[in-house]
């Protein structure tokens, strides 16, 4: 009975005193049969908080003697309020299903900003077990993930949630979130069974999602071999993952697996041939397994490509360290570097190179071998110097006389020359028109130029907070990420596809500025890709910037028009805009601020004529203002538009009545009670209405 009446409590609106007095009797009688468990005080502090669960309006004189008789109660028996006995006591409730008492305690927690993530994830559980609404279900894990996106039991039981209702696009993501975010052994195995028992891949893209997830799995449980064998059924299934081959070549090399990683290279450049980053990695797995012939051949050929790429620079000097002088060593490295000496300074600028590659010892040797060279350079000279001024005590006046007219004829000639040019550049000048067209197109550069610098700087100071922030959230993850982001920021040249990649590792270290940086750049080498304009989109999305997101997304539609996570991304996100615009209305209508409200809805509408939320707070605006006529055409809008939208229908019946129509209330009010909603006070106010106005025209 005890959990009847929870339910019952849950479902009540706008309850009267005397309602309130029965169940209050109903529930002393129902909790008498399980005296036992607790003291008959307990009860009194769980019923005292279903109360204030029911009674809605915090402004009503009930609530506030309710409020305070809470108080007084933990004052008097001196109940622990910390933040964790709270938890705990909600725990304990949901356990014993007393879900209104713990309603109230969690919307009290979260409305003072105590553990939101967790309280709306409290709320979730209570809603699945009580209400049975898949929807708000979600809803409220969802709040729960935007305040802490870490919280991997939230996202585990959305993924759950969703696979029960057969979406496992949206299910098989939250999995792999999960996965992402947990080291906790019992629900990596749960997933694992889930996988394995539970999921049918609808498509070869969910069964390649599903063993990547696997693969995840086993290398958090250490389960090398296992971990290795799923990533390659992902990548058979979907040869086209190229990032999952490029994770799995790494994983290799770190483990030292370094014929397989060469294999997994080998196979990446079959369709990227120009892969320098691949090339590289290929050749360092060369070089560990003592072929170094053949790592020194990869090394260069990048090197041909990129003639500073560090990566192969300090590859080749690792191979020749240890056989060639360090004078040796540069003439092998720059062997393709026109007219290149080796000198002082080139080895100082080794050395400098080898100390932002962390390698001293190296660093320290050329520094060594810089000094011996200056030694020798400086005895060089001082002979030289020696040898010119013997040659001069040997010269006659004559001789002498020649050198000084050879120079003085030389600067003459560099004098005439440089006049000559001049004049020939006064000859070309541009008319004066086209020569103020020309700086003035100078002066919009360099205006442009300072407005990207400024940008640059702004961003830059906002990926420095993005940064410390994430790394004081989870320095462990953020430093795993960034091991990854390494490797392929030493990539080079970068296509599309690898600035996607680091745009997305940069995501999830928490870093979305940079990882809009980095999709723009693959942007501009690929403006066709959809994909490129979904991940902008999803990145300023979780940004709260849900007008570029829509623009991107609008974008990526339009180049694929089968891009199904960008349709129904654009969906969620038209509806985040929509929202946004009914709450800045809401705000100023409840400050009664109605032409404010209705000049916000109204700009909302030119973007979405045929949304019925924005209609139907509309014409609330309207009703405030008395514009009864305009009230009457948005609610007609907004059913017609949404057939099943009650609270349209109910406000409908209101208008009518207001305007002394009450056949057309009656119409309105039966349409209401025929969309079976969910508010109980509402329906019973209602069926009353129909009662009433159906005696006088039936």
């Amino acid at each position: 009975m005890g959990k009847i009446l929870e339910i019952e409590f849950l479902n009540i609106r706008g309850c009267n005193i005397k309602k309130l007095f029965v169940l209050f009797i109903l529930f002393q009688i129902s909790t008498s049969l399980s005296a036992f468990a607790q003291t008959p005080k307990s009860y009194e502090y769980d019923l005292i908080r279903a109360e204030l669960s029911v009674l809605k309006d915090k402004n009503s004189p009930q609530y506030k003697k309710t409020k305070q008789k809470l108080e007084r109660y933990i004052s008097q028996n001196k109940i622990d309020y910390s933040t964790q006995a709270r938890i705990e006591d909600v725990e304990r409730l949901i356990q014993e299903q007393k879900y209104n008492s713990a309603i109230y305690e969690l919307n009290d927690l979260i409305e003072n900003n105590i553990e939101p993530s967790l309280c709306y994830m409290l709320l979730g559980d209570i809603s699945f077990k009580s209400a049975k609404n898949p929807k708000k279900t979600a809803s409220y894990y969802k709040q729960s993930l935007q305040y802490n996106p870490d919280n991997y039991l939230s996202s585990y039981k959305l993924a759950k949630l969703y696979l029960k209702e057969n979406k496992n696009i949206l299910g098989i993501e939250y999995l792999k979130h999960t996965i992402q975010k947990t080291n906790d052994e019992k629900v990596l195995k749960e997933i694992e069974y889930i996988i394995l028992n539970k999921i049918t891949p609808e498509d070869k893209y969910d069964a390649n999602n599903l063993y990547e997830a696997l693969g995840d799995i086993y290398n958090k449980l250490g389960k090398k071999d296992d971990s290795y064998i799923a990533y390659t059924k992902a990548i058979k299934i979907n040869p086209n993952d190229i990032f999952l081959k490029y994770y799995l070549g790494d994983l290799y090399f770190c483990d030292c697996k370094d014929n397989e990683a060469i294999s997994v290279y080998d196979d990446i450049l079959k369709d990227y041939p120009n892969d320098t980053m691949v090339k590289i990695s290929k050749a360092k797995a060369y070089a560990n397994t003592g072929n170094l012939l053949n790592a020194e051949k990869e090394f260069n050929e990048v090197l041909a490509k990129i003639p500073n790429s560090s990566q192969a620079i300090y590859g080749l000097y690792k191979i020749y360290e240890r056989k060639y002088t360090p004078d040796k060593i540069l003439e092998r490295i720059y062997k393709n570097k026109e007219n290149y000496k080796v000198n002082q300074q080139e080895c100082l600028n080794f050395a400098k190179f080898l100390e932002e590659m962390n390698d001293e010892k190296g660093a320290k040797n050329f520094k060594k071998f810089a000094l011996k060279l200056d030694e020798a350079e400086k005895e060089k000279l001082l002979a030289q110097k020696k040898a010119i001024e013997n040659q001069k005590q040997n010269l006659t006046p004559k001789e002498e006389n020649k050198i000084i007219e050879k120079k003085d004829i030389s600067k003459t000639q560099k004098k005439q020359t440089e006049s000559n040019k001049l004049s020939e550049k006064e000859k070309k000048q541009l008319k004066d028109s086209l020569q103020k067209e020309k700086q003035k197109q100078e002066q919009l550069k360099k205006q442009k130029q300072q407005e990207e610098k400024l940008q640059l700087e702004k961003e830059d100071k906002i990926i420095q907070q993005e940064r410390k922030k994430a790394i004081s959230k989870d320095p462990k993850k953020y430093y795993e990420y960034k091991a990854t982001l390494d490797n392929y920021l030493k990539m080079t040249p970068k296509d599309a596809s690898i600035y996607t990649a680091i745009g997305n590792t940069y995501k999830l270290m928490g870093e979305p500025t940079s990882a809009l940086q980095n999709f723009r750049e693959a942007q501009k080498l690929n403006p066709t890709d959809s994909d490129i304009y979904y991940n902008i989109g999803l990145t300023y999305m979780e940004l709260n910037s849900f007008v570029t997101a829509k623009a991107n997304l609008i974008k990526a539609v339009n180049l694929n028009k089968e891009n199904e996570k960008a349709i129904k991304l654009l969906g969620f996100v038209n509806q985040k805009i929509i929202t946004q615009i009914v709450n800045n209305a809401y705000n100023e209508y409840e400050k009664k601020e109605y032409l404010k409200a209705s000049s916000i809805l109204d700009e909302g509408l030119k973007n979405y004529p045929k949304n019925s939320q924005m209609l139907y707070y509309r014409a609330l605006v309207y009703d405030a203002m008395n514009r009864n006529a305009a009230q009457i055409i948005d609610l007609q809008k907004a059913i017609e538009y949404d057939p099943g939208y009650y609270m349209a229908y109910y406000q409908l019946g209101k208008a009518y009545e207001k305007i002394k129509d009450e056949k057309s209330a009656l119409v309105a009010y039966e349409k209401f009670l025929s969309t079976e909603p969910e508010e109980k006070d509402l329906i019973e106010e209602v069926q009353k209405k129909v009662i009433a106005l159906g005696a006088k025209y039936y």
